[in-house]
Formats: structure tokens, C-alpha cells, sequence
């Protein structure tokens, strides 16, 4: 088994693990990362519809990722894409986002969560970050001021 194999299978089993703890997540995390980077608040004119999206998009990608999913370079390239119409997020933003889904996971799980999950998990947020600090921007979409 190779280890995007092993870190795909550990990434699974801490979603069934995580099972109905993921519950109000997605609306944890949005508030959480909001209250830490308060300057991006005004820009998601609608945060309830962002933020299960967010969170949904985000283990979806680290999932398809440590799959060895074609997809996953397309969906970095609509995340920045998409992100710019609201602000010029940047690959630490992405980095910051990714380790709080990971630890609010890992913290939901409890004495649950596998041995390996938050490394797994964390192996594939790093090499999104370094695809998403690769993406040349859309010049046509303007930053949102």
C-alpha cells in the first residue's frame, strides 16, 4: 500500500469515525476562523450558504488528493479563482483553514480519532498549500475592496 493509500484509508476511517460530531462543524469553523481574521468578515456577504460549502470542499479535496484524484489541481484553481472575487487570500490563509478543520476534527473526535489522522490529514493540507500558492491568479476577476 503506498502512503497516499494508508493516508486516504486513516483520512476515511476519521470521517466515520468523526460520524455525527461533524454536526454544526462547518458553522464552528466558519465562526472560528472569522473571529481569528476578523478583516475577511465583510467580505462573505452570505455566510451561512459559505460556510458547509467551505468545509465540504475542503475535505473533499483533501480526500480526492491523498486518492490521487485527477480533479483535485482543477478544484485548487476554482478556489482561488472563487476566493479572489472576495479578497486576496493568501497560501498562509489556506494553511490556517486547513490546520483548524483538521484540529476542530481531531478535537470532535476526541479518544476516537485513529492514530495517524491529523498526519494524514495534515500531508495533504501541505501539498494544497503549496498548489494553491502555485495558481497564477485570474487577473480578470478583481479583488473585491
Amino acid at each position: 500500500m503506498t502512503a497516499h493509500q494508508t493516508d486516504h484509508a486513516v483520512m476515511e476511517d476519521s470521517l466515520v469515525t468523526l460520524g455525527d460530531r461533524y454536526d454544526g462543524m462547518a458553522a464552528e469553523l466558519f465562526d472560528r476562523i472569522i473571529a481569528d481574521h476578523p478583516q475577511y468578515a465583510p467580505v462573505f456577504l452570505n455566510p451561512e450558504a459559505a460556510r458547509e460549502r467551505m468545509t465540504r470542499e475542503t475535505l473533499e479535496a483533501m480526500l480526492g488528493l491523498a486518492a490521487g484524484e485527477y480533479w483535485v489541481d482543477h478544484a485548487v484553481t476554482n478556489f482561488i479563482d472563487l476566493h479572489h472575487n472576495y479578497a486576496d487570500f493568501t497560501p498562509h490563509d489556506y494553511a490556517a483553514w486547513f490546520a483548524l478543520v483538521i484540529g476542530t476534527m481531531a478535537s470532535r473526535a476526541g479518544a476516537d480519532w485513529p492514530a495517524g489522522a491529523s498526519a494524514a490529514w495534515q500531508r495533504q493540507a501541505d501539498v494544497l498549500v503549496a498548489k494553491v500558492a502555485t495558481v497564477a491568479r485570474n487577473n480578470e476577476v478583481p479583488v473585491r475592496s
